[in-house]
């Protein structure tokens, strides 16, 4: 019998602990500073205050990023922008990281504002091709 541990594969589901998922980071990234198990946004906030009192927190990697809805990864979490969600729905937000709204609210302000996420991201795409043609047109 072979005591070598079983070969893993890239596409193979890794199990995180969750010690390690739920780190909050300082800034620069060197230690971590907090935890926030992905529940309630409320805790979230609770946990940030306490973290600004004596060092600065990296909001940009906050944890649990798959509790926001893959609809509202990227272009939108940016524009929003969106820092963090709960289980429930509920996603820190704002310039300052100082509102809660709730993934169907977000989505609501798409629709009335753009004709839904699909519609945005589609302006953002034609808008980045554009840019690029005329990148292109100034460098001939």
């Amino acid at each position: 019998m072979s005591l070598q541990p079983k070969r893993r594969f890239s596409l193979d589901k890794v199990e995180l602990d969750p010690k390690i998922a739920n780190r909050i980071m300082s800034a620069d990234g060197d230690e971590e500073v907090g935890q926030w198990d992905g529940e309630k946004i409320q805790d979230l906030i609770d946990e940030l205050d306490r973290i600004e009192e004596t060092i600065d927190a990296n909001y940009a990697s906050l944890p649990h990023h798959d509790n926001l809805p893959k609809d509202l990864w990227d272009h939108v979490e940016k524009d929003y922008p969106i820092w963090a969600c709960d289980k429930e729905g509920n996603c820190l937000v704002g310039e300052q990281a100082d509102k809660i709204k709730h993934v169907d609210k977000i989505r609501r302000r798409y629709e009335k504002k753009h004709g839904g996420i699909e519609a945005f991201k589609e302006k953002i795409r034609l808008e980045r091709e554009q840019m690029i043609r005329d990148l292109g047109g100034k460098n001939e």
